[in-house]
């Protein structure tokens, strides 16, 4: 047991060969959803739902004016402060915070319900694939 350390993975056996990588459950139902076109369809809803509230745009609108003024200059920046504003959710009206004016970009509950239905639907499906 000298070089066979417990951090190691565990080798799994599929099809007669080995792999040093054994999916989580997690990974499981992700792969599950990529093949049967599900996480497809959970994003298609969350988008919808996203751009039906106008949150696309005011996300789109911001990050221009980001740019624009200065106060991005690199994707790594403006991914920063907009995901700071996604979590603080509420508006910056006045652009105390980075000098630009900003929307509410807080995930609207409307597309939280939605996409938490689509996903719900989907593993519904997989538990359930005749239905």
């Amino acid at each position: 047991m000298s070089g066979n350390s417990s951090n190691q993975q565990q080798q799994v056996t599929a099809n007669g060969s080995t792999s040093g990588w054994d999916p989580t459950v997690q990974e499981k139902i992700v792969l599950a959803l990529k093949h049967n076109g599900g996480l497809n369809r959970v994003q298609a809803t969350l988008r919808q739902r996203l751009d039906e509230a106008g949150w696309s745009q005011d996300l789109r609108e911001y990050c221009t004016h980001l740019f624009r003024s200065g106060a991005a200059v690199t994707y790594d920046d403006a991914l920063a402060i907009i995901m700071k504003r996604i979590k603080a959710g509420e508006a910056d009206p006045t652009g105390a915070e980075d000098g630009v004016p900003a929307p509410n970009l807080a995930i609207p509950s409307s597309a939280q319900h939605d996409g938490a239905d689509a996903v719900k639907k989907e593993l519904a499906s997989l538990l359930n694939p005749e239905k």
